[in-house]
């Protein structure tokens, strides 16, 4: 413990995230009811879909997913480059609103939990498939997969509801469509590392 160094954060991870949750708070201040008109503004509605989840239907709603993006970013910190943390964020904006348009259609979105959801499949299966983990981490990361795995079974069986603390229904769909594409996002992104490690082993004489 004496000799102990540990890694010293690395900021760049966060910015992303910082962008976001700025765009967020600035959404919500000046254009609360957003995901109301959208019809009125835009005619394409993925464009909506992919901006209305800068909007949330209160502050309550909005400080959840914000602090849930925190801990994803303070929780997962080493599993994902800085560079693939910006792709992977920017990934989830956009397959969320695909999802929302193409496999579940929905009259109307807002709010950042699908894009969550996709983030958090991300770190889990890269987080169980890593290199060299530590043992330690299979209790914590067993926990949150079956946490996962019964949140997603008690929302299907609810179905699309209401929540009096962030004012308005829960958009089951969203969480799914997350987590699906969040899944096949990690499966690609672990086949590009492992191609490249392969590049990278010296050629056997």
């Amino acid at each position: 413990m004496r000799n102990y160094t540990p890694d010293k954060p690395d900021f760049r991870l966060y910015l992303p995230s910082i962008a976001i949750a700025v765009a967020a708070f600035a959404t919500q201040l000046y254009f609360p009811l957003f995901y109301r008109q959208h019809t009125d503004l835009f005619d394409s509605f993925f464009i909506y879909l992919l901006l209305a989840q800068f909007v949330h239907l209160s502050w309550t709603h909005l400080a959840l997913n914000l602090a849930g993006m925190a801990l994803l970013n303070w929780g997962f910190e080493r599993v994902l480059h800085p560079w693939q943390w910006l792709l992977t964020q920017l990934a989830s904006l956009f397959a969320v609103a695909l999802y929302l348009e193409f496999v579940e259609p929905i009259q109307w979105y807002c709010g950042l939990s699908g894009a969550l959801h996709f983030q958090f499949a991300v770190c889990l299966a890269l987080a169980w498939c890593q290199p060299n983990r530590p043992q330690n981490t299979s209790l914590p990361l067993t926990l949150l997969s079956v946490g996962l795995l019964a949140k997603l079974a008690v929302e299907w069986a609810q179905g699309p509801h209401v929540d009096a603390h962030i004012g308005g229904a829960i958009a089951t769909q969203a969480h799914r469509g997350g987590i699906v594409f969040g899944l096949a996002y990690a499966a690609l992104l672990l086949a590009f590392r492992r191609a490249a490690s392969n590049r990278a082993k010296p050629a056997s004489p």
